[in-house]
């Protein structure tokens, strides 16, 4: 994906603040980051930058298809990088780790709502809550 081109094509520069964001959503690939997390990461490589400026750096990733938001029913929307392989998360209700996993049922869903209703569903988002393997002894 070449990101500075798809950047400039739609009218947008390539600014420090933009390459640091896209580079730590990069190095921690398959880990859903709210922005708070996003802004400490980049802050260490790019002192400069402004919480308001992440913020409107992962909506632009967004709307460009860079970047996925993650629903995690949480306070706090998180985003992760568009590597284009679908997956979805298990969230662990004690300790909060978030893991991925493949595989969609929800597709065949998709497809059945379809023929039901004529409803084109262009996107979803699944979060399974339960318990790790490290937490589960505990309960």
């Amino acid at each position: 994906m070449d990101v500075k081109r798809r950047l400039r094509s739609r009218g947008y520069r390539v600014t420090p603040q933009r390459e640091a964001v896209l580079e730590v959503l990069r190095e921690n690939e398959g880990v859903p980051l709210d922005p708070e997390a996003v802004f400490e990461f980049t802050r260490e490589r790019y002192a400069g930058i402004g919480l308001a400026t992440v913020y409107r750096t992962l909506e632009l990733f967004c709307d460009l298809g860079l970047v996925l938001r993650v629903h995690l029913h949480e306070g706090s929307q998180h985003y992760e990088i568009n590597t284009g392989k679908h997956h979805h998360h298990m969230v662990c209700v004690s300790c909060g780790s978030v893991e991925e996993f493949k595989g969609c049922v929800v597709d065949e869903l998709e497809e059945s709502i379809r023929e039901d209703s004529d409803f084109v569903v262009t996107s979803h988002c699944l979060s399974l809550f339960g318990y790790c393997p490290a937490c589960l002894p505990a309960r």
